[in-house]
């Protein structure tokens, strides 16, 4: 099994990546976000969807570098499900980009 510190690493990388390309596909008209609870945090302001995606990667770092990641069987399970949900949605961000740019 992969350890969890790899994993927060891993979804700290998509967690960015995802707010760059998000940001860059709503400013320019390209796609709509389907999350509403972003994006109503993107239309309150696009700063602060930045904001909280950088703030959330950085939560994750903190615990990498304090070596302070949970070890318990549901933080396991939600990084897990988190890790696969990013992943989706990286590959449907890659489609994307091929295709518009």
């Amino acid at each position: 099994m992969i350890p969890l510190t790899l994993l927060f690493y891993y979804l700290i990388i998509l967690n960015l990546f995802d707010a760059a390309v998000t940001w860059i596909g709503l400013e320019n008209s390209l796609i709509s976000e389907l999350n509403p609870f972003i994006l109503a945090v993107y239309e309150a302001h696009p700063f602060l969807f930045i904001l909280i995606k950088v703030i959330l990667s950085i939560f994750l770092l903190l615990f990498v570098l304090f070596k302070v990641v949970p070890q318990s069987s549901i933080i396991k399970g939600i990084t897990i499900f988190a890790s696969a949900a990013y992943t989706a949605v990286f590959f449907m961000h890659a489609f994307w980009l091929i295709h518009i740019f």
